[in-house]
């Protein structure tokens, strides 16, 4: 029982015994009036909901949601569209109330945006009626099978630059694939091994050097690129919901992109989630990157673990890799030493969020720490998450 009815049940009893005590007519009849609130009948039904929203959008964009809830009856209705704790209302109210007096059409219209992306479901709608005169109500929900889906927007990275250190080829964009279709611009003489091509035989060198020799081709094709994404806990440590995993994610998309569109096969592989896309080329290959990174949350692996996993594709591609995460937790030396002896050519891009950062010993012993880890990687980028991804130097690519 709510108070304002059990106020109204005191108020008329209080009456009835005071104008029996005094033998009063008029006090009698006055208590009648609390009952007649009570008495007062209410009654909303809810005749349809519909729903508009969009189908699509990318993170951070505004768009526009509207629900008309048709209904009739007598009484006060509340309702709430319940929004994921990602999205942020920038204009309107996703709650709405509104008297209503025989049929009406309560519409709840905002405009909200979400601050990450993923897959989202928006079928939560709370309706409260509520009595006139606020004596009793009651609570009902709908459920609508409503998804969203939310991108990360794509950022063209407009230049790739590099870092001045000893290297065969500066960038993947003049180094050729290792494996591939063999061209028609002659490479070397070598010995035949077994399974390559017949009719790659040298006759005239076989005979020469009594043994089998072949002509070997240059392969076409592009250097293979592989993104390591790590996606353990600590990537999203901070305060903000766009932390360093979902900056990692962008950031991966736009390489990604800028590669895939230059004709690299790209290959990917999420630490702490297990998610693997091999490499390949085209737009297909993007959207299979892109629909990947959309169901990404964070976990736990060891980078050492997830370069073992992936170690037979790594030998076989020779790609040049990516390493996308937070060095002062992932501690990635061991994870570089094993590329290089693998003959790999690497670059660790290193996220840091200076807004969710400790002060004081804490903040001057991660210093420390990346410091010291920084001295064994050569090939480092630091990187702030406040900066646009589009206007990253993407690559500081060596030999």
């Amino acid at each position: 029982m709510r108070e304002v009815t059990a106020n109204l049940l005191r108020a008329s009893i209080s009456l009835i015994v005071f104008g029996l005590l005094l033998a009063s007519r008029e006090l009698i009849l006055v208590s009648l009036i609390p009952l007649i609130f009570l008495a007062i009948p209410y009654s909303i039904r809810i005749r349809s909901v519909v729903f508009r929203h969009p189908h699509a959008e990318f993170v951070g964009e505004v768009f526009e949601i509207e629900i008309n809830i048709d209904c009739v009856g007598f009484g006060i209705l509340k309702a709430m569209h319940r929004l994921p704790n990602v999205f942020e209302v920038v204009e309107g109210s996703n709650a709405v109330s509104s008297f209503v007096i025989g049929k009406k059409n309560v519409v709840i219209r905002y405009r909200a945006r979400s601050l990450r992306r993923g897959v989202f479901s928006l079928n939560e709608i709370y309706v409260e009626k509520e009595h006139p005169f606020f004596v009793t109500k009651s609570h009902e929900k709908f459920e609508l099978d409503i998804r969203i889906e939310i991108r990360q927007k794509l950022r063209r990275i407009v230049r790739v630059e590099t870092a001045r250190t000893v290297a065969k080829s500066p960038l993947p964009d003049i180094d050729i694939s290792r494996i591939g279709v063999p061209g028609t611009d002659f490479r070397e003489i070598k010995e035949y091994v077994h399974g390559e091509p017949i009719k790659f035989i040298n006759w005239k060198a076989t005979a020469r050097f009594n043994r089998l020799m072949v002509n070997k081709y240059e392969v076409e094709g592009k250097k293979t690129i592989w993104f390591f994404l790590d996606a353990n806990r600590y990537m999203t440590y901070g305060e903000s919901i766009r932390n360093c995993l979902e900056y990692g994610i962008e950031l991966l998309s736009a390489m990604a992109y800028y590669f895939i569109s230059r004709g690299h096969k790209v290959g990917m592989y999420v630490i702490g989630n297990g998610s693997c896309v091999y490499p390949d080329v085209g737009k297909r290959q993007f959207r299979r990157i892109c629909d990947e990174l959309l169901k990404v949350e964070s976990g736990d692996e060891d980078v050492c673990e997830a370069l073992e996993k992936t170690k037979k594709f790594l030998m076989i591609y020779k790609p040049f890799v990516f390493l996308i995460t937070r060095i002062e937790y992932s501690r990635p030396v061991k994870f570089v030493s094993d590329l290089i002896k693998m003959n790999i050519s690497y670059h660790v891009l290193n996220l840091r969020d200076e807004h969710a950062e400790v002060d004081g010993f804490a903040r001057t012993l991660i210093e420390l720490i990346r410091s010291k880890i920084k001295r064994s990687i050569i090939n480092l980028t630091e990187i702030n998450i406040g900066t646009p991804p589009y206007k990253i130097v993407a690559g500081v690519i060596g030999g």
